[in-house]
């Protein structure tokens, strides 16, 4: 069943017509009218839809959703869908409905081979590369101690818009299930681990730690670093109140960026509990107080200004508002210590205690020196309730990874647990490796490190597995070509040596960028794979590791 709250098309309701094509047609129901009203309710984004009482007439229009107050019907959505209305139209009602054809779709279904906006193809390099850093990544936070969760694909849409802020909810992508239930495609993995926790794991040992990776959906204008389709790594770590906790997904954080090959970044560290207590102790009204929130979530010191004019605050609280857009800033101490002064009442105290100790914590680490603190900082997704941070990168206008204290979302769902976590975002991350890059590169075939020509002999099969055991990317040459043929077939695939299978011994054949100097060595069979494993050009790396980590 839905959770609480979500919506469901009641008994009664048609299930969703197929998607129409030029060869299915979709079968349409008009509702007919309500006996006690003129015309029944009609759903769609422009009014081009028209019943006059008994005289029927449909003309095209944006989205297929009728509803009627004697009987309820639901239809999926088409776009600019073209109806063959007179003759369906003249056919009897049934159920009191009428039907008619939908056989053309004249709307955004874009040519054969293309691809809706927000998404894209990836292969070669590029997958390699968003396989590799995830693998890396995980791998990382496996030995952190961080167990693997694979949430589902999609939700109960309740699920998500009863949690997310405003702007979650509007990027849900939504689809109706076969029962009538509303469903979206997971915006967010959070709290599907919440959810899992809060349901299945309340009683197990605490604190528990996932880690995770996998894609992402928000129905967003794409830009860079931002598609409607998006790749995600993160962690959650849950059952822990301790500043300890905070510091070591902060620590991670950071470990996980140097890994990713980011080595110069900033955490700007904030705290959303000492925002909420100056709200506290202000007691502003509805529209102040979403004035004064409009001011500094766009970190507007004229809009601030603006706000003080007309706000009537005592003298202390004034002052303390004034200093809250000076309180960032990489000198953590001096930035503590002026927050603390200006403390209305003990939440803000609280927040700042907590920081100095996340900060100690942090210290341990060596990480001060990438830690930049602001207590504008009030990023919330809808269920942060501590530290939020970003980690941010020289060039780039978006955040590699965001993250923060979420204490009363698994509650949400079951047994309350304090929670922390953070996100990472594959494709920025990527973004900002290309960016630092010299020679920015284009997607080509990955090229193994040798092609070899086996002859189909069991033999020299072996002595493949051994090489790729090893860590060696090999491929066969399915031609079973020699000599020249042989280095023909490897050059043309990029790959700089290659292996003709002999029998007693191989041919092992070292490409050059001149076809001239291509050098080849005869080697025993017997000394054969000790001697590719020690060759210059072949470079193996150890037993597990993914073929995109060698250099």
């Amino acid at each position: 069943m839905p959770p609480s709250g979500q919506s469901t098309i009641p008994s009664g309701w048609c299930p969703p017509s197929p998607r129409a094509s030029a060869h299915h047609p979709v079968r349409v129901v008009i509702v007919a009218p309500d006996p006690c009203c003129s015309q029944p309710r009609l759903w769609q984004r422009e009014p081009l839809t028209h019943v006059r009482g008994s005289d029927w007439h449909v003309s095209p229009f944006t989205i297929i959703h009728a509803i009627c107050n004697l009987c309820p019907t639901y239809y999926s959505e088409y776009d600019a869908a073209q109806i063959n209305d007179a003759p369906a139209l003249a056919a009897p009602a049934r159920n009191g409905c009428r039907e008619t054809t939908v056989t053309h779709l004249s709307g955004n279904q874009g040519p054969g081979g293309q691809i809706p906006r927000g998404v894209a193809d990836f292969f070669w390099e590029e997958a390699q590369a968003r396989r590799t850093a995830e693998a890396n990544l995980l791998k990382l936070f496996r030995t952190w101690g961080y167990g693997d969760v694979i949430p589902p694909a999609f939700e109960y849409a309740g699920t998500l818009t009863d949690r997310g802020n405003q702007a979650l909810q509007g990027e849900l992508c939504r689809f109706i299930d076969r029962d009538g239930s509303m469903l979206a495609l997971r915006a967010d993995m959070t709290i599907a681990v919440a959810r899992l926790v809060g349901t299945r794991l309340h009683d197990r040992p605490m604190p528990q730690r996932f880690c995770y990776a996998g894609n992402v959906f928000r129905d967003v204008e794409a830009r860079a670093g931002q598609q409607r389709e998006f790749w995600q790594a993160g962690i959650e770590l849950i059952g822990s109140h301790a500043p300890d906790a905070d510091a070591e997904v902060l620590a991670l954080t950071a470990r996980a960026l140097q890994v990713s090959g980011i080595p110069v970044f900033q955490i700007v560290l904030g705290q959303m509990q000492y925002f909420s207590g100056m709200l506290e102790a202000l007691a502003l009204n509805e529209d102040n107080h979403l004035r004064l929130q409009a001011a500094i979530d766009r970190n507007s010191e004229a809009q601030l200004a603006a706000f003080l004019e007309t706000a009537q605050l005592p003298a202390t609280q004034r002052t303390a508002l004034e200093r809250l857009t000076r309180l960032s800033g990489p000198h953590v101490e001096e930035i503590l210590a002026e927050a603390r002064r200006h403390a209305l009442n003990p939440t803000m105290t609280g927040a700042v205690d907590n920081l100095a100790a996340i900060l100690d914590s942090l210290a341990a680490f060596g990480l001060l020196d990438h830690v930049t603190l602001d207590l504008t900082e009030i990023h919330d997704l809808g269920y942060y309730t501590g530290i939020t941070f970003e980690a941010l990168a020289p060039g780039l206008g978006f955040p590699l990874a965001s993250g923060g204290r979420y204490d009363h979302l698994v509650g949400t769902f079951g047994a309350p647990q304090p929670a922390v976590g953070v996100a990472f975002g594959i494709d920025r991350l990527l973004l900002a490796r290309r960016t630092r890059a010299e020679h920015p590169t284009h997607p080509a075939p990955l090229a193994p490190d040798l092609l070899v020509s086996t002859l189909h002999d069991a033999i020299c099969l072996t002595l493949v597995e051994a090489l790729r055991a090893a860590g060696l990317t090999v491929a066969y040459d399915l031609a079973h070509a020699t000599g020249e043929a042989l280095v023909a077939n490897a050059r043309s695939q990029g790959i700089a040596s290659a292996l003709e299978w002999l029998g007693a011994a191989g041919a092992l054949y070292t490409l050059t960028e001149n076809p001239g100097d291509t050098a080849v060595q005869t080697i025993p069979a017997t000394v054969l794979l000790e001697t590719l494993l020690n060759h210059p050009a072949l470079r193996p790396v150890a037993s597990g590791a993914a073929a995109g980590d060698r250099p």
